[in-house]
């Protein structure tokens, strides 16, 4: 399969068919054990996560629940190491993109589900990733959920 740049692609299939196990395989968390994964021509089948560099929103979101929601939109900056001017502009931007205006003091459980979604897909877009992975976040945005 060959995914081009600014194509969507999604896996549907009942519960327990391998969707997530395949976007594990794709972020680097899990080992693929036949294929293979080229990014730009270069295979990243044995890569780490971490130097994939790809955004992931996961079925439960995985925010920090200790931290903020401008806080949890920032870590992937500061491991980047980005400049504090850049990392607030960011978060800013994010906080607009996803509407989320007057909340950014906010912890995770002050938050509805739909908002802590919202800033799962801020801290997954934050730091401009080649590929977001989107495993099943959007059932409560398309519910209605604030």
């Amino acid at each position: 399969m060959k995914v081009e740049v600014g194509e969507f692609l999604s896996f549907l299939g009942p519960s327990g068919s391998g969707k997530t196990t395949l976007l594990m395989i794709l972020a680097g968390f899990e080992k693929a054990t036949r294929g293979s994964l080229l990014i730009d021509g270069f295979d990243r089948t044995r890569s780490a996560a971490e130097t994939r560099g790809f955004g992931m929103v996961f079925q439960g979101y995985a925010l920090f629940p200790h931290l903020t929601v401008a806080q949890n939109i920032a870590f992937p900056l500061k491991v980047q190491k980005r400049s504090a001017t850049e990392i607030r502009k960011r978060i800013g931007e994010m906080i607009d993109l996803v509407g989320l205006s007057g909340h950014a003091h906010k912890k995770p459980s002050g938050l509805s589900s739909g908002q802590q979604q919202r800033v799962a897909l801020a801290r997954a877009l934050a730091y401009d990733p080649p590929v977001l992975l989107l495993d099943g976040p959007l059932f409560p945005i398309s519910q209605g959920t604030s």
